[in-house]
C-alpha cells in the first residue's frame, strides 16, 4: 500500500476544505422589513431637520384661519413634530406676487426647511397663468439653495392649472410638491361656519383644525414623517365667485 508524501498529504486537505465550503450554505445579514426601513428614513429626517429653522411662507391658511387655538395650524403643527424653530411669514389674502419681497430675508434666514403655501387666493381671484407661473418660478427658485428643504403646497381651492404649475416648477428645482387633492371636497375639514376661534369667528372656506392637521399630515409624509393622510374624492362642489364681506384681500366661499 502507498503511501502519500507530505505535498501529497497537503493536496488532498485542501481538496477536503474546498468541498466543504462549497457544501456550506451562504451566510446572510440580518435583513431589515419595510417598516424598518421607512422608519430609519422618517428618523433620519427628523435628525436633519431638528433645531434649525423652518419658514412658513403663505396665506390665511398659513396664517392661522381658521384653527381654534394657534398650536392647532398647520405651520406650528410641523414645527412641533420636527423639533424646528417657526418663522411664520404669512398673510390673509396673500397671493403669488406678496411673497416676492420677502425672498432676500429669507435667503438671510438660511432657514432648513421652507413650505410654499400660495397660489389659494390666486385661483379665487384668477390670476392670469403666466403671471401665477412666473412669480412662482422666482420663488421656488430663490429659496432652493444648497441646505434647504423646499416643499410646495398645492391649492385648498381646487385647480388643476394651478397645481400643474406648483408641481413642475417645485420639481424643477429639486423640491417636493405635497398635494392638497380632495381635501377642499371633505366637508370635515373645513372650519364650522360661524364657530368662534382665536383669529375671531371661522368661516367655512379656510380648513378647520381637521384640515389643518390632515395638510400638516401631508407635509410630514412627504419628507418620510409619518403617514399620509387618508381623505376620500368627494365630488368636489363648484365654488361661487368670491365675496369680499370679509375684505378685500381675504377670500371667503361658502357652501351654499
Amino acid at each position: 500500500m502507498r503511501t502519500l508524501t507530505p505535498k501529497g498529504m497537503t493536496y488532498v486537505v485542501w481538496i477536503l476544505l474546498a468541498l466543504l465550503t462549497l457544501g456550506q450554505p451562504a451566510v446572510k445579514g440580518p435583513t431589515m422589513a419595510t417598516s424598518e426601513v421607512l422608519g430609519a428614513q422618517a428618523a433620519t429626517a427628523d435628525q436633519v431637520l431638528r433645531g434649525k429653522l423652518y419658514v412658513a411662507l403663505g396665506d390665511s391658511i398659513s396664517a392661522g384661519r381658521y384653527a381654534t387655538t394657534p398650536d392647532r395650524v398647520f405651520p406650528a403643527l410641523i414645527a412641533k413634530n420636527l423639533g424646528m424653530n417657526l418663522n411664520l411669514m404669512a398673510k390673509s389674502g396673500a397671493r403669488a406676487a406678496w411673497a416676492l419681497p420677502l425672498l432676500a430675508s429669507i435667503d438671510q434666514a438660511h432657514p432648513a426647511l421652507v413650505t410654499i403655501e400660495l397660489g389659494t387666493n390666486d385661483v379665487g381671484f384668477n390670476t392670469p397663468a403666466a403671471d401665477f407661473t412666473s412669480q412662482y418660478e422666482t420663488i421656488v427658485n430663490a429659496v432652493s439653495v444648497p441646505g434647504t428643504r423646499v416643499l410646495c403646497i398645492g391649492s385648498w381651492l381646487p385647480s388643476n392649472v394651478v397645481d400643474g404649475i406648483i408641481e413642475q416648477t417645485c420639481q424643477r428645482h429639486g423640491g417636493t410638491f405635497v398635494s392638497l387633492g380632495g381635501f377642499y371636497g371633505d366637508d370635515s375639514l373645513h372650519a364650522q361656519d360661524g364657530a368662534p376661534v382665536y383669529l375671531g369667528r371661522a368661516d367655512w372656506f379656510h380648513p378647520g383644525d381637521a384640515g389643518h392637521s390632515a395638510i400638516a399630515q401631508a407635509v410630514l409624509a412627504s419628507i418620510g414623517s409619518g403617514p399620509a393622510p387618508i381623505t376620500p374624492e368627494p365630488a368636489v362642489p363648484q365654488p361661487q365667485p368670491p365675496s369680499l364681506s370679509g375684505g378685500p384681500d381675504v377670500l371667503r366661499i361658502t357652501p351654499h
